[in-house]
């Protein structure tokens, strides 16, 4: 090994800097090896901060929820294990993700950096030249990599060294699930009993760490197993949505709100679980999606129907905290007709120009606008009673007082029963998404609207006031 007394004094600061801080090697390392700058985000410095905790010994079984593409396989997989065997050569380490092509990848980029220049130059360190392969590599001090799949075997190797005093390895499971098998409750079980039966005990000392990192893909995937207490172990959890409670981005430079709006609009039940790490079951129990009987325009007598819009507004001054609801229905033989049902982020004035453009696209002559008067409900029907020509009224009932809950087991029936009549339309899909999760999803305006359209139409004519 080079002896320190060969180094400049700035290549003796530098190589102290990079076995103190993971962030530091990481970006020496990668700059050295890519020819450009990693990329320094607030969420990744918060990684750093959860696994140096996991080498110094503070903790020993870390949960971290991200959104995909969000550099955590570079940090947290590749230049951790990289950076680990710089500070101790004996480190041994099983890296698992759901296939063995990622797996390999991931530990064939490791090492790479340990066998490149930039590396070899702070930290000689030879392989062992029988044992190069992608799937399992030693340096002859005995530390290394075994990477699977996370459904593979694992034989002949533990993680970490029994008895010792510092931190020797761990277990690190990259995305134990693939997204297109989350919907499969056999392939779920299968990856958590795994656990249970095989991973948690490949390690070489109880001390080992174990590191699972991974998007939320189900209510009952590998993260929400464990946190769920289905190992019996504590874990540290790191939870990093891409939107904050204020609608904030996670990581602005990646996705802009307006970018990450366009994904969620895209696929909301996605968007719950892998990007905002809060999936929902597909049903919620409340209403079922089967209910809800959807019909062609050409079936409806469109333009004989006292049509009306129905405002949830979550305009506020200052942010985006919810979107507002819009739904423009009727009654028709009996039933309530929805044309249509959307949720929008938006704020003055953009909202008052998008009310009177969406009435306008509907088709339809629009007899009342209904505003719920919470919230900014009452500054909303002010607003737009000030400043457009729309017949505006504050709903003033029943069910603006009583729970989302009350107010949806009281619909129920009717919607059971087939009485309530979507208008085909591209809006169906996400309508029926919010629906079915209620009340286990984030947001809730669709049910709102649909309670005041119910029981304005099918319950009691005693609804609105001006």
């Amino acid at each position: 090994m080079t002896h320190l007394s060969n180094f400049t004094n700035e290549q003796k600061v530098l190589k102290v800097k990079c076995e103190k801080s993971l962030l530091y090697f990481t970006r020496y390392i990668y700059k050295e090896n890519h020819r450009r700058n990693f990329i320094i985000a607030p969420h990744l410095v918060k990684i750093t901060d959860a696994l140096e905790k996991v080498v110094n010994g503070e903790t020993k079984r870390l949960i971290i929820n991200i959104p995909p593409r969000y550099g955590k396989t570079e940090l947290a997989v590749k230049c951790f294990i990289a950076w680990a065997l710089a500070k101790n050569p004996q480190s041994k380490f099983i890296h698992l993700s759901y296939s063995d092509d990622l797996a390999l990848d991931n530990s064939s980029q490791t090492k790479e950096y340990i066998e490149s220049e930039s590396f070899q130059k702070f930290w000689q360190m030879e392989l062992k030249k029988d044992a190069q392969g992608k799937k399992k590599w030693f340096n002859k001090d005995g530390g290394g990599v075994y990477a699977t799949a996370s459904g593979g075997a694992i034989t002949g190797f533990g993680a970490g060294v029994a008895e010792s005093k510092i931190f020797s390895g761990a277990i690190i499971i990259d995305d134990p699930l693939k997204p297109d098998d989350a919907g499969s409750e056999s392939r779920r079980n299968s990856v958590n009993e795994r656990y249970n039966n095989t991973i948690r005990s490949r390690v070489n000392d109880r001390e080992t760490p174990i590191i699972l990192i991974m998007q939320r893909l189900h209510e009952d995937d590998l993260s929400g197993f464990l946190l769920g207490g289905g190992s019996g172990e504590v874990w540290e959890h790191l939870c990093l949505p891409v939107l904050d409670e204020n609608n904030n981005p996670l990581w602005e430079e990646k996705h802009s709100f307006a970018e990450l709006e366009q994904i969620r609009q895209a696929n909301r039940y996605n968007f719950s679980g892998q990007y905002m790490q809060q999936p929902s079951p597909e049903e919620g129990g409340e209403w079922r999606k089967e209910w809800f009987k959807i019909v062609d325009k050409s079936e409806v007598p469109l333009q004989s129907l006292k049509w009306e819009l129905f405002i949830d507004g979550a305009y506020t001054a200052n942010t985006k905290n919810d979107p507002s609801g819009f739904q423009i229905g009727a009654k028709w033989d009996n039933n309530y007709v929805i044309l249509s049902s959307i949720d929008k982020y938006l704020e003055m004035p953009e909202l008052l120009k998008f009310i009177p453009n969406y009435i306008n696209s509907s088709g339809v002559t629009v007899a009342m606008t209904l505003v719920e008067p919470k919230a900014s409900g009452k500054s909303i029907k002010q607003m737009i009673y000030n400043e457009t020509k729309l017949n505006i009224a504050e709903i003033k009932t029943k069910f603006v007082n009583t729970s989302k809950i009350e107010n949806a087991r009281a619909c129920s029936p009717y919607i059971e029963s087939g009485r309530v009549i979507l208008i085909k339309g591209s809006w169906n899909d996400a309508f029926l998404q919010q629906v079915g999760m209620f009340p286990n999803g984030k947001h809730d305006e669709h049910i709102d609207l649909t309670a005041y359209g119910i029981e304005r139409n099918l319950m009691t004519n005693e609804f609105f006031t001006f």
